[in-house]
């Protein structure tokens, strides 16, 4: 009689056991299904912002070229133009401030930074325009090829930005959902084998705790490799090979501001390959493509000191940076790869003063001040360069004063 009353005790905890892990297992389904519902909402709603960069690029596009273009064909007058365009920046930079309200990933800044400047000189040129027009200004002094790359340029730098959100906020999700179906299966399964025996599946249970455990740290590991390569790729110009203009805008502010608590020298060093749309009429794009990849390497393989950076600007204009050296040595530096690149003895039949590819440089070595601005920098170099072109092009246009 104890005996059988013992086994419909047991019964009974056995069954109380199976009834109490059934009904946790609804909860944790329910969990789950609620889950992946706020997984959905966060996903879709950080979507939203999205709609904020289209209608800036929308803004930019027909708001603000194309009044221009009315204007220089002469559909409005100058004063709806400027009306026009006060408008038109006002609406960019309200959807802007919106855009950024929103919660932003620390691995988000560094674009949203550089979309904000390219905005901000955007802002500054249709600020431009419009002092133009409410001047009277003739319409034949606004560049329309100018207008156009600007505006491209823009949208190119927004579109991107709309890619690795959309990008970003995809990847999250499939992580969340992939956690979601694995834990509906781990939920199913331990039902089930709890049900057939509590004491086995106790054991199984930690048994898969510390194979998931393990796939945990490998799965973090791979990813923070997989996260280094990204980064790494970030800064890097696919054609070239060398750092692009993201990381140029990254280390050049980062050397100014050294080079200005230190007291020490910097040098910028702006470089174009003369003629090269010539060279590409010529030889064809991907013979262009070729030259840059010579070009750059010439330029990167003559830079041997840590201190020195070499990136891609833009098309066939290229960036260096050359810190903890004199202006004297950066003289010398700015000679000798203008003198590398002439070696490569490249045949360029466009360039008809030399027959090869050759390049112009214009160089600023300066220290900074304080009440400098470190765009200043960057104008002077531009100023060389265009200096270097007037002169004869390859040659080198080197100053130390502003």
């Amino acid at each position: 009689m104890e005996s059988l009353q013992l086994k419909t005790k047991l019964l009974y905890l056995l069954l109380s056991v199976a009834l109490g892990l059934i009904v946790v297992g609804f909860v944790g389904y329910f969990n789950l299904y609620t889950m992946k519902k706020h997984v959905d909402t966060l996903y879709f709603g950080s979507l939203v912002p999205l709609s904020e960069l289209g209608s800036i690029n929308d803004a930019y596009h027909h708001e603000l070229e194309a009044g221009i273009y009315r204007w220089k064909e002469g559909d409005i007058s100058d004063d709806d133009l400027a009306r026009n365009l006060t408008l038109g920046l006002e609406h960019v930079n309200q959807m802007w401030a919106s855009y950024i309200a929103h919660h932003k990933r620390p691995e988000e800044l560094p674009y949203i930074h550089y979309t904000e400047t390219q905005i901000d000189i955007m802002q500054r040129y249709f600020e431009e325009i419009r002092s133009l027009a409410s001047n009277h200004t003739r319409r034949a002094t606004i560049s329309v090829v100018t207008l156009s790359d600007n505006v491209t340029s823009i949208h190119n730098t927004i579109s991107s930005l709309i890619s690795y959100e959309i990008a970003a906020a995809k990847y999250e999700r499939s992580i969340l959902i992939s956690h979601h179906e694995n834990s509906l299966m781990q939920l199913a399964i331990m039902l089930g084998v709890i049900l057939l025996g509590v004491m086995g599946f106790a054991w199984r249970i930690f048994m898969q705790i510390e194979i998931q455990q393990q796939q945990l740290l490998e799965s973090s590991e791979a990813l923070q490799h997989l996260n280094i390569k990204l980064e790494q790729a970030s800064y890097t110009d696919t054609l070239t090979g060398i750092f692009n203009r993201r990381y140029f805008n990254l280390v050049y502010e980062r050397e100014f501001k050294r080079a200005l608590r230190a007291g020490k020298t910097i040098i910028f060093i702006m470089v174009d390959i003369d003629f090269f749309k010539q060279y590409n009429d010529t030889y064809g794009h991907l013979q262009g493509d070729v030259a840059l990849q010579n070009v750059a390497h010439i330029l990167k393989s003559s830079l041997l000191r840590p201190g020195d950076f070499v990136f891609r600007l833009g098309g066939e204009e290229f960036g260096i940076i050359l810190t903890e050296t004199d202006c004297s040595n950066g003289r010398k530096m700015a000679e000798r790869l203008r003198f590398n690149v002439e070696s490569l003895n490249m045949e360029h039949k466009g360039n008809k003063k030399s027959g090869v590819v050759t390049i112009s440089l214009g160089a600023i070595c300066i220290t900074p001040t304080a009440s400098m601005n470190n765009e200043t920098l960057l104008r002077s170099a531009d100023i060389n360069l265009y200096a270097a072109k007037e002169r004869g092009r390859n040659q080198v246009v080197f100053t130390t004063t502003l």
